[in-house]
């Protein structure tokens, strides 16, 4: 089952929900503020190696160019 990242677009909130079925990404709520307008963020298949998250594009974290997750708005996966 896929998990997905979404940002909220009214709080800026990143977070990411397992989708099951469409209906699924139909009822998508943001749960900082509840807010039902969300969009799916692009990201890039990624694993934990020895502690320290690795994606398949090179860079540490899927929604930014950081190569410490921690340090990015969506903090880190």
């Amino acid at each position: 089952m896929p998990m997905y990242e979404y940002q909220c677009n009214q709080c800026q909130e990143c977070f990411e929900a397992l989708i099951r079925n469409p209906n699924d990404e139909k009822e998508l709520v943001c749960p900082k503020c509840q807010g039902k307008y969300v969009s799916k963020k692009f990201s890039v298949f990624g694993m934990k190696s020895s502690g320290k998250f690795v994606s398949s594009s090179g860079s540490g974290c899927s929604s930014c160019s950081s190569h410490n997750c921690h340090s990015c708005g969506c903090g880190g996966h």
